[in-house]
C-alpha cells in the first residue's frame, strides 16, 4: 500500500515510515502540516495517509482528512496523542480507517493496516 504520512514531529514520522516499510509497505510521502500534505497526496495519489491531529504551522489533521476524503477519495488513520470521543464523531462522516494512540507500535499499527486491507 501507498501511504502518505502527516506528522509535524520528525522522529515519530521517522519511526512511523520505519514501521510502515517494515511491514511492507510504501511510503509515498510526508509532510508536517496539512498545506504540504495536501499538495503531497495531490502529486503522489497514496491508498491511505497516516495523520496526526496537530500539525505544524497551526494546521489540523482533522480538516486535512476531510480534504483528502472529500476530494481525492483518501481514507485516513489518524496517529495522536489527543483523540477525543468528540473527535471521533466528527470524523465518523469521512469513515476514517482507525485511531492509534501514541507511541505507535508495531503490532497496533499492522492490527489497523489488516484491517484496511481486509
Amino acid at each position: 500500500m501507498r501511504i502518505l504520512i502527516v506528522e509535524d514531529d520528525a522522529l515519530i514520522a521517522l519511526d512511523i515510515a520505519w514501521l510502515l516499510q517494515d511491514l511492507g509497505h510504501e511510503v509515498c510521502a510526508e509532510a508536517a502540516d496539512a498545506f504540504t500534505g495536501l499538495e503531497a497526496a495531490e502529486q503522489t495519489k497514496p491508498d491511505m495517509a497516516v495523520i496526526d491531529i496537530r500539525l505544524a504551522r497551526n494546521t489540523d489533521g482533522g480538516k486535512l482528512a476531510r480534504t483528502l476524503y472529500c476530494r481525492l477519495g483518501v481514507r485516513s488513520l489518524f496517529v495522536s496523542g489527543s483523540i477525543t470521543e468528540a473527535f471521533r464523531n466528527d470524523m465518523a462522516g469521512i469513515e476514517p480507517l482507525g485511531f492509534l494512540a501514541k507511541p505507535v507500535t508495531r503490532r497496533h499499527l499492522d492490527a489497523a493496516l489488516r484491517g484496511v486491507a481486509a
